[in-house]
């Protein structure tokens, strides 16, 4: 008993190790992903977040406002506009993710005692931004507010312990669009939905290939068949159950967990479709260079697995380090949830996400494009064989 076991065990680990795919997958992989996962939050905190400045009191308690949020590195003023409205246009076009709004009359009101306060507008679409961004606008308004305080206290004479123990003088005041609730259940079950039907699709499309290369049909396939039957005939069935999956698991939560959203469905249909269709693509080429559905899986993985964590739909990819950021930039699923977000959580068109739209598009020009590349080169090693065969 203790005879056989030995054996079968040491016959199992060193297969582990003579085995270069498992090798990969157990020591390799993971080692990638957490460096890429430890680099993806170097930053240890949400950074210059984009934000966008009305004032209309221009004076200097305004600009101590402004000089408080520009050395505070969790805000990166881009501009300053003259209304609340002109604002609120460069928040719902992602263009900026807050709006500080100084009013008119603020230091004539802290100066008399009256009521005065500050109002800050949040794209709660994000809520890493969003509860990065509460926080840390009312560490510096009231920073500013206590300085204020003390200055008066000191300026009639009641400098010390009475000053520091003062109320601040102003209000801290914040509205949160597009999920004022700060729900998880809006925020997070879009991204995990899209990350899970990615998965899915992925696995599918990439063993395709792979189990003809197997099952040793592969050749005959090609020595039949055109690049664009092969192709039509392998991704058509995935698509449709793609749409179908896509279709089914959006009305699931829309519908059956009651999740408020505003955009049209219709407009998510059709860059889910766009999304099928550059995933299928990728996935594709993948099986196409892959030998076995082992070595197929594992590059899926590679792709598939991290998506999430490195699509901006948590933390945003303005905080992360440029190399990390670019490999964010390559995913689909990176477009796809921004995609997500901008139709259900913030009710727009179509017309806001045709730069996804058309990314999702070349990528599937380039997933299709590198399986057309490896094809020709698999059908001429073919011939060649063949041709070596028939001289023998």
């Amino acid at each position: 008993m203790v005879n056989s076991f030995s054996h079968l065990f040491w016959s199992e680990w060193k297969n582990l190790f003579a085995n270069k795919t498992i090798r990969n997958i157990l020591f390799l992989v993971p080692l990638i992903y957490l460096t890429m996962f430890g680099f993806l939050y170097s930053e240890k905190k949400v950074m210059e977040i984009p934000t966008v400045m009305v004032d209309a009191d221009q004076t200097e308690l305004s600009r101590e406002l402004y000089r408080a949020f520009e050395v505070d590195h969790t805000f990166r003023i881009t501009s300053i506009v003259g209304t609340e409205e002109d604002a609120m246009k460069l928040v719902d076009k992602g263009e900026a993710n807050i709006a500080l709004i100084i009013p008119a009359g603020l230091e004539k009101d802290v100066k008399a005692g009256r009521e005065a306060e500050v109002l800050t507008v949040i794209d709660g679409s994000n809520m890493m931004i969003s509860n990065t961004a509460v926080r840390a606008a009312n560490t510096a308004i009231k920073s500013v507010s206590a300085g204020t305080t003390l200055k008066k206290m000191e300026a009639i004479g009641g400098w010390g312990e009475k000053g520091k123990n003062m109320f601040t003088g102003i209000d801290y005041r914040y509205r949160v669009l597009y999920n004022p609730t700060f729900s998880y259940l809006s925020f997070m079950v879009f991204g995990l939905a899209g990350t899970v039907l990615q998965q899915v699709l992925f696995l599918g499309i990439v063993l395709s290939v792979a189990q003809q290369k197997e099952e040793g049909t592969w050749k005959d396939t090609l020595s039949r068949h055109s690049f664009f039957a092969i192709t039509a005939s392998k991704l058509l069935p995935y698509f449709l159950a793609g749409t179908l999956n896509m279709f089914l698991a959006f009305t699931l939560l829309l519908k059956g967990f009651d999740i408020p959203y505003y955009g049209s469905t219709f407009d998510l249909m059709l860059l889910a479709t766009m999304f099928n269709l550059a995933v299928l693509a990728i996935g594709y080429a993948i099986s196409f260079v892959s030998s076995s559905q082992l070595q197929a899986t594992q590059i899926g993985m590679m792709i598939a697995v991290p998506s999430f964590m490195l699509s901006g739909y948590t933390w945003p990819i303005m905080s992360m380090p440029t190399g990390i950021a670019a490999i964010a930039k390559s995913l689909p699923l990176t477009y796809f949830l921004g995609g997500v977000r901008e139709i259900l959580s913030k009710g727009h068109g179509l017309s806001a996400v045709m730069n996804d739209f058309m990314v999702l598009a070349f990528m599937t020009l380039i997933g299709l494009f590198a399986a057309y590349v490896i094809y020709l080169l698999q059908i001429r090693k073919s011939k060649g064989k063949v041709r070596e065969q028939t001289a023998v």
